[in-house]
């Protein structure tokens, strides 16, 4: 997983840690990890491609993004090949944007949505390349 410090620093506050995989945090500003997830999570600064290229090199083959600037800086440089976009009947009324200013328009395929019981909308799409 790559996210950025805010994402990070929210997921700090929940009671347990909730990932069973190492997480990479982007952030430009020194920040502390607490010893007790110390070897969960790693922070680096890296642009998204150079990112995709450390994590190619440790083996990785599918990399979960979070985090609104997080994830619009990957979109910024195309590194997106599949969107996962969970809807909750909620309005936020403060936050990053998903997506922000894009030089060019991506396209991604429709591939599954999925409508939940309790509200949530789970939408699947995938990057569709030219």
């Amino acid at each position: 997983m790559v996210t950025g410090r805010g994402t990070f620093e929210k997921v700090l506050s929940f009671p347990e840690w909730p990932y069973s995989k190492k997480v990479f945090v982007l952030s430009t500003k020194h920040i502390q990890i607490p010893g007790n997830i110390q070897d969960k999570a790693e922070i680096v600064s890296m642009r998204p491609k150079e990112m995709m290229n450390f994590l190619s090199g440790l083996d990785y083959t599918n990399i979960y993004v979070d985090g609104g600037k997080v994830i619009q800086d990957f979109l910024k440089e195309d590194c997106i090949d599949e969107l996962i976009i969970t809807r909750v009947p909620l309005l936020i009324g403060k936050g990053i944007p998903l997506f922000g200013f894009l030089d060019r328009d991506l396209k991604f395929k429709h591939i599954e949505t999925i409508v939940y019981s309790n509200g949530l909308v789970k939408s699947n799409y995938e990057r569709m390349r030219f």
